[in-house]
């Protein structure tokens, strides 16, 4: 009796030795995954970051380049490829994106281009472009952009560089976006090698999100009928949130109405109307979460084809990003620039003869907008940790 009864308790104790590893080892499905990487990552303060953006195919026919300079500029564009390096803490606020433009071919050149941002202030380090007439006196030296200043000088207030809010906005967004779309339609669980995820990244699961232009329809109809509506409501309740993306209530109230007065048959000959001109719409982006949630990889591809009267090409852009050292001691190349290595914007015009005058006169005209100076929204043409 007593040996049945250890044998009973051994057999006990194993099967649930077997069930805790297996709990602890089973993957999220894809959904799940997703939505716990986003509520993880507003625990991010500080984390280091690179990333590419290159341009695999650009086809435009011969016919469209008819103005001098087209094909030249086509085939720079083939052969550009776009890179950075950088590292950001949450406190005190700092960025730090150092981005690197290649050009290939006949005109090969490579330009660096560091750029640093705190709570109030940017500097953007003047480039030495040999094709750009800029003084030597100047290259290597940091334009000074005080946001504030500029702010007031727009009439508008300071856009707000609250990280943490953002993120918490982009959970917010991505909870509302996963209930009401299809799990099995768009997401799925893929292996790192089939993904063609470094060795060097140490991702625990890969959900891979795909959506092609069969799937543009139901998509379209699920965002208007569904989505935008508790977006919108979200931002209703949220003072916060509209603060943080200089939205005002009316503004809400107007597209709210305007998004119930849509009217549901010229949406559909709309849709109907670009599926009939769009010939190839594929998306696909592999995110790459470790072993404690963080999404800390994306490989993003785009590839369009378009057919219609105004325009007729296609184009297939990809964008990798990855991140590392998350939450610990990240290390900045460039210190905040002060003293003689800094240069206003007014002694750049003077010293440039305005060459970029036209350019940075922008942020005065009304259009400074926290979307531009979100340091999400930087690594998102950079990054994404909202991807």
């Amino acid at each position: 009796m007593f040996n049945r009864k250890m044998g009973f308790a051994i057999v006990a104790v194993l099967l649930s030795v077997v069930l805790v590893l297996s709990g602890c080892t089973k993957s999220k499905s894809p959904k799940d995954a997703l939505q716990a990487s986003m509520t993880k990552s507003s625990e991010i303060k500080s984390y280091n970051f690179k990333g590419s953006l290159k341009i695999e195919d650009l086809d435009i026919p011969e016919d469209a380049m008819a103005e001098e300079g087209a094909a030249q500029g086509v085939n720079m564009l083939k052969n550009a490829e776009m890179s950075w390096t950088g590292a950001y803490k949450s406190d005190p606020m700092t960025l730090e994106l150092n981005l690197q433009l290649a050009l290939k071919g006949d005109l090969a050149i490579t330009f660096n281009v560091p750029i640093i941002m705190t709570q109030e202030k940017v500097w953007v380090k003047v480039p030495n472009i040999p094709m750009l007439p800029i003084p030597e006196d100047i290259i290597g030296k940091f334009v000074e952009l005080d946001l504030k200043k500029l702010a007031e000088d727009a009439g508008q207030e300071m856009p707000s560089m609250d990280i943490g809010k953002s993120q918490q906005f982009s959970n917010d967004l991505m909870g509302i976006i996963f209930k009401h779309i299809d799990e099995k339609q768009y997401l799925s669980d893929i292996k790192a090698e089939d993904a063609g995820i470094p060795d060097s990244v140490d991702a625990k699961q890969v959900v891979q999100f795909h959506v092609d232009q069969t799937q543009i329809e139901p998509f379209v109809n699920t965002v208007i009928e569904k989505i935008a509506p508790e977006v919108i409501d979200l931002l209703s309740k949220n003072e916060e949130y509209r603060k943080l993306f200089q939205i005002t209530q009316e503004d809400l109230d107007t597209a709210k109405k305007e998004l119930a007065d849509a009217d549901k048959g010229e949406i559909k000959d709309g849709l109907a109307e670009m599926k009939k001109e769009l010939k190839k719409l594929d998306i696909k982006a592999n995110i790459g979460i470790d072993k404690n949630e963080f999404p800390i990889y994306t490989d993003a591809t785009i590839a369009a084809n378009v057919e219609s009267e105004e325009l007729t090409g296609g184009v297939t852009l990809r964008v990798v990003s990855e991140m590392s050292n998350i939450n610990k001691e990240v290390k900045f190349e460039n210190e905040i620039p002060s003293g003689d290595n800094v240069i206003t914007m007014d002694e750049l015009e003077e010293l440039t003869g305005g060459m970029f005058g036209a350019g940075l006169e922008d942020f005065d005209d009304g259009s400074l907008d926290e979307s531009l100076l979100d340091e999400g929204a930087i690594e998102e043409g950079v990054t994404d940790e909202s991807l």
